[in-house]
């Protein structure tokens, strides 16, 4: 079963992992970068790295073996969030089929975003990303430097991936991840400071999916913020329906308390 952590370095990194790699400035990028890519090559692992053409870091010192394929979709139109989605499944299914042990990605997601990325675009993509990674066969490192995103972008990335490397205080204490198809599990605590980002989380399930399942038996706490965040993400997809799964008595409670458990408020609550 899946769980989240925060990861002191990339060692630990598995296969079935997504991980957030928040990239200070002054960091070693390069260094680690290509040791999570000679890692993969020790390990039997087929590579796809997302870049730009060129870079240095790659044309120099990357180690032998490596399958690169660096942003191909450009020559041939747009390199998305979408074309990559495309790029990592399709070369996963490659990787099984051709006998590696598993595809290792590493994205630089101030390319695939040169302009930076909404808070709502990073949870959009992540979480689709995610449930890729969750059917097995792909370990992805996303690589979010500090100084591409907004504050807002970042903390989002936090709460959307189940790993993260370089976490600081500041960043959400939830996370959010895929659990199993159209149900994705939520841990740690939604409160004041991570509310905005829950909300554009659950409202970029919502935006794709009539039924959404949020598995809350890791969810510690949620306080009047993160619930006024669930109630209106749901408010806001009229036809849609979030099921809550496992939540603690004390949620259900409060939940009732504040009103939400209302026929207009398309929130159930399932034991």
């Amino acid at each position: 079963m899946r769980s989240a952590r925060t990861l002191p370095t990339l060692d630990p990194v598995e296969v079935g992992d997504h991980v957030c790699w928040l990239v200070d400035p002054g960091e070693d990028f390069t260094g680690t970068a290509r040791a999570f890519l000679s890692d993969g090559a020790l390990l039997g692992d087929k590579v796809l790295v997302v870049d730009s053409p060129g870079m240095r870091w790659l044309r120099h010192g990357t180690a032998r073996g490596l399958v690169v394929d660096i942003d191909t979709a450009s020559t041939q139109g747009s390199w998305d969030a979408e074309a990559m989605l495309g790029a990592v499944r399709r070369e996963a299914d490659t990787a099984n089929r051709e006998g590696f042990r598993a595809l290792r990605v590493l994205a630089r997601m101030d390319r695939l975003w040169p302009d930076g990325a909404s808070p709502a675009e990073v949870a959009r993509h992540e979480m689709g990303l995610d449930a890729l990674v969750a059917e097995g066969g792909a370990l992805v490192l996303c690589a979010y430097h500090r100084r591409s995103f907004p504050r807002a972008s970042l903390e989002q990335s936090v709460g959307v991936h189940p790993h993260t490397v370089g976490m600081r205080p500041v960043m959400p204490d939830f996370r959010m991840f895929s659990a199993e198809p159209n149900c994705w599990s939520v841990s740690g605590v939604v409160d004041s400071d991570g509310a905005t980002a829950f909300r554009t989380a659950v409202s970029g399930l919502l935006s794709r999916s009539t039924t959404v399942r949020l598995r809350c038996e890791g969810l510690e706490l949620m306080d009047a913020a993160g619930m006024q965040a669930l109630a209106e993400a749901a408010a806001a997809f009229p036809g849609r329906t979030v099921v809550v799964e496992g939540a603690n008595e004390t949620v259900r409670r409060c939940w009732t308390l504040l009103g939400y458990d209302a026929p207009q408020i398309p929130v159930e609550l399932a034991p």
